[in-house]
């Protein structure tokens, strides 16, 4: 016997009051709610001797009898409905239960004169259990959801609160590192001053001449001196003529010209390490940052809904219940952008296996909105049971295709691209072109991508990712090794794209009248530690296409015009499915080009569907 609760001890003593509400020498509601409440597989065993010793103690003997036989006939009827199906529905057991309420006052003891009144009764019972269990169920239902969340809502909070704190303390560490100092393009008057110092220091002060060079107003050494160190700072060699006039006063010009150089040297290479220093610091910050908006982002993430929507969880138990799914512990989450998750433990009744659609379906019913299974989640609700979660079903589904070349007499591509499908329903298409071709190439673009998936699936955004993934490849330090980078991130909730493109070719989006373009102007990735982020965001109808390509497709063309020579092409096209699309366009370039491939060629393309 399963343990039992708090709840299910309250519905026995129901089913024992139950036992006390008569109408015309019948009992209706002893069978109408045995079998809500055996629906709700809620102990059965229990309830059974719950509810015989409620008959036994107020219902006379012939009616006792009577009902149950009827609860008798009702259990077997349940228990070969699960066994047969897997489930069995409120209206199977509520039909099972009136026509065998209705047998049993027809053959019983109660009917000793056969009259039209009494089967009328018993026809007037029958009738009022099918709709009490009908309606029961509803209810118990709803009060088998009902739960105690004040202290779980409470530990959330404070969870949240912890991280919007922490948040904000990395934000203000990195306030404080864009307040400090900025980049010096060259020595200020002060640092030249300290050089001067330090030269006199070394070289004048063993020197007879000292007092009259530097002491005296007539000397012209601070000129001299001033102008040689603008001449190293400027030319980063001394001037020939100053250098003259000085050996006229000074017996010692060629060791005060060499000791300037080394010294100057000294002062400009400790500026480049300030300057990168300083680089670094603006890195750090905008890590810092980064950390900020995730841990900010994981405060507002999910909020629980459970308390205020009990009414549609307990319909979605009885949705799932029909068909043969127990729901337990369901908590229903609710993220920034107002769309449902829920997560529950699910198991399929007797020893069957139920298509996790069929949970999807019932919560769809139940919680008024449509759902589907996460990504991740498994095909089958088991017996065993498991954590299982649905989330909010996107407005809009998308088809994906590539097709890419290789420079002729390359064998491999500097093009790499992905496709990744996020948690919260964004789907981000990336292509990345390293500079030049080959192997290098290939590389220095896969490394991009890699870097920018990891951000991306960690949560973070595509601005955020973007900044992190240049910073990491700045700091890296490898000269002439760039990259491109282009994103499309498609939000398949609301049909929203965002594009971002870092010195990438155009990103084309196939209309139904017309061909929009998209250009960029930027430099790319990890060429400075500052970078532009040229966004643009475009609202995509059921039955449009976006095409990425990389450069090598457009410079392949050699029109006048590469950009407007692709829309003639698009505008072309016979094909409404990705995959061929993708080809036919790379078929057409290389028909212009004689079959030449100059450079590496990849055409990505998405389309996107309404539900």
């Amino acid at each position: 016997m399963k343990r039992l609760n708090v709840k299910q001890v309250i519905l026995y003593v129901g089913g024992i009051l139950m036992c006390q509400m008569s109408w015309m020498g019948c009992f209706p509601l002893i069978p109408a709610f045995f079998t809500a409440v055996c629906l709700e597989d809620a102990a059965r065993i229990a309830l059974s001797t719950a509810m015989f010793a409620g008959i036994v103690l107020f219902v006379p003997l012939a009616a006792a009898v009577k009902y149950l036989m009827a609860m008798a006939v009702i259990c077997i009827t349940i228990k070969l409905f699960e066994w047969a199906e897997g489930r069995c529905s409120v209206l199977c057991a509520a039909c099972a239960a009136s026509i065998a309420t209705f047998l049993m006052s027809l053959s019983g003891t109660l009917l000793n004169v056969r009259d039209t009144s009494g089967i009328v009764v018993y026809l007037v019972e029958a009738v009022f259990v099918f709709s009490a269990i009908l309606i029961g169920t509803r209810f118990i239902d709803f009060f088998m959801q009902l739960s105690l969340l004040p202290q779980q809502e409470e530990e959330v909070y404070y969870q949240e609160t912890k991280l919007v704190n922490y948040a904000d303390s990395f934000s203000g560490l990195s306030k404080i590192f864009s307040r400090m100092s900025k980049a010096q393009k060259g020595l200020s008057s002060e640092q030249m001053g300290k050089i001067q110092r330090e030269l006199t220091g070394t070289l004048c002060a063993g020197c007879n001449q000292c007092v009259l060079c530097w002491e005296r107003e007539e000397s012209p050494m601070y000129s001299y001196l001033a102008y040689m160190l603008q001449s190293l700072q400027r030319t980063g060699e001394p001037d020939h003529e100053i250098v003259v006039q000085m050996q006229e006063y000074c017996p010692y010009t060629e060791a005060v010209v060499s000791e300037s150089t080394r010294i100057f040297e000294k002062a400009r290479l400790n500026l480049a390490w300030y300057n990168r220093l300083l680089e670094n610091r603006e890195i750090i910050a905008q890590q810092l940052d980064a950390m900020a908006y995730i841990m900010e982002d994981c405060a507002n993430e999910l909020r629980e809904v459970t308390h205020e929507n009990r009414h549609l969880l307990a319909e979605l138990k009885y949705r799932a219940r029909e068909r043969g799914i127990i729901v337990q512990k369901p908590h229903l989450y609710e993220n920034k952008d107002k769309r449902w998750q829920l997560s529950c433990d699910a198991y399929a009744k007797n020893g069957s296996c139920i298509s996790m659609r069929e949970l999807a379906k019932a919560a769809s019913i139940g919680l008024e909105r449509a759902m589907r299974p996460h990504r991740d989640e498994r095909a089958m609700v088991s017996p065993q049971g498991a954590v299982v979660t649905l989330e909010e079903d996107p407005g809009f589904r998308e088809t994906h295709a590539v097709a890419r070349i290789v420079k002729d007499g390359g064998c491999v591509s500097g093009d790499n691209y992905s496709f990744l499908e996020m948690d919260n329903g964004q789907m981000a298409m990336m292509l990345s072109d390293g500079m030049g071709s080959g192997s290098s190439a290939c590389k220095e673009s896969e490394l991009v991508l890699e870097l920018l998936e990891k951000f991306l699936e960690a949560g973070f955004s595509e601005e955020t990712a973007l900044k992190m993934m240049n910073s990491a490849m700045v700091i890296r330090g490898e000269d002439d090794l760039y990259s491109t980078v282009d994103i499309c991130s498609l939000d398949l909730y609301t049909g929203c794209c965002d594009l971002y493109k870092i010195g990438a070719a155009t990103t084309f989006f196939i209309r139904r009248d017309f061909i929009e373009r998209v250009e960029s102007s930027s430099l790319p990735v990890g060429v400075s530690h500052r970078m532009d982020l040229p966004h643009t965001k475009k609202q995509l109808e059921s039955g449009d296409f976006l095409v990425m390509m990389s450069d090598g497709v457009l410079e392949c063309l050699q029109e006048e015009d590469p950009d407007l020579a692709m829309c003639g092409i698009l505008r072309n096209l016979v094909s409404k499915r990705p995959e061929q699309m993708a080809q036919e366009i790379l078929e057409e370039v290389l028909e212009r080009t004689d079959g030449t491939a100059a450079d590496d060629m990849t055409v990505l393309v998405c389309g996107v569907w309404s539900k």
